[in-house]
């Protein structure tokens, strides 16, 4: 069944997509982010996660919802060995179990449940369906475009914080086609890379590629898209790297954090974090009237999604991937 425009604003629409986010593999934060002793609080769909890591660097990650009362047991971040729920002092070890609750003698099946984790290239992903493949295995076809072994090295130079209100396959479908350049970006992008070179046809049912010819001064843009919600932008020569850190929140609202990654030499050069945050605020405020307008006109009545081009083959792909394996 083909996507409609009523699935990019009906409620109905999201919760059968939900399903989506929670068998997948989803970028949580960096790895730098989670030191030992370090506990912080991620949204993977509609599921409050808290990432932990032992001193002995073992990494997880459990639920941020007390046993007890629901209570949320780490706003944003924490320290420290132990989980303590600030209510009544239920006290979880790093990796969810239960070992104290006050006053209480039994207290059976109150482990706080526990989800997949990993790491790749300096990120950490989460997946809440443990009969997932592992994550390495998924993204082995991508590590020699990536590389990942390079990424895990770079720092976090800057990051744009916004809250938006439109779908999250509108943020994702403008994110992986360039085809946009002519008009939305006709000052910015399409000086360096021109929308009409601008190449999809690698992509899959897996991820998006879309790669650009080489700017002399710029070099090449490569962009990804690894469903179901990785998005990263790297350029070559290697130095730097966005990350679109996208979190859905409902029909028609998504949190997004972009996120600048940078070798560490490049990173500790304030005026070149600056001035890469300045260029990319510049494109993203082009992005924000398109995708404003683009959730408006697609709850009108004759609203429809119309032909792609072969510049957005990755949407097509993605729009199928989509439309195949929501609930």
């Amino acid at each position: 069944m083909l996507l409609t425009p009523a699935d990019f604003y009906a409620p109905d629409a999201f919760a059968r997509e939900l399903p989506l986010f929670a068998r997948g593999w989803v970028p949580a934060c960096r790895v730098d982010e989670v030191l030992p002793g370090t506990q912080k609080r991620v949204q993977v769909a509609t599921t409050d996660v808290l990432l932990t890591r032992h001193d002995d660097g073992a990494l997880h990650a459990v639920s941020n919802v007390c046993r007890h009362r629901g209570l949320t047991l780490v706003e944003d971040t924490a320290s420290g060995a132990l989980i303590r729920c600030p209510y009544h002092l239920w006290t979880y070890a790093s990796d969810g179990r239960l070992v104290a609750a006050p006053f209480m003698e039994s207290t059976p099946n109150c482990d706080l449940p526990r989800y997949a984790v990993a790491e790749w290239g300096g990120f950490v992903f989460v997946n809440l369906d443990h009969t997932a493949p592992p994550l390495s295995e998924m993204l082995a076809p991508l590590a020699a475009q990536l590389k990942p072994e390079q990424l895990s090295r770079w720092r976090i130079g800057y990051r744009l914080t916004f809250d938006h209100a439109w779908n999250w396959k509108i943020m994702l479908e403008n994110f992986a086609e360039s085809y946009h350049h002519i008009g939305a970006h006709v000052q910015t992008l399409q000086q360096i890379w021109p929308g009409g070179e601008s190449d999809a046809t690698a992509s899959n049912d897996k991820w998006i590629e879309l790669h650009h010819s080489s700017h002399p001064d710029f070099g090449t843009f490569s962009v990804y898209v690894i469903y179901p919600t990785f998005l990263f932008a790297l350029s070559e020569p290697a130095t730097s790297a966005f990350w679109y850190r996208m979190t859905p929140l409902g029909p028609e609202r998504i949190a997004l954090d972009i996120i600048g990654l940078f070798p560490e030499e490049i990173a500790a050069d304030a005026a070149a974090v600056e001035a890469s945050k300045a260029q990319l605020m510049a494109v993203h405020l082009e992005d924000i009237p398109m995708c404003e307008r683009t959730q408006s006109g697609l709850k009108s009545a004759d609203a429809v999604l119309g032909p792609l081009s072969h510049l957005e083959a990755g949407v097509a792909s993605f729009r199928d991937w989509v439309a195949r394996n929501r609930a």
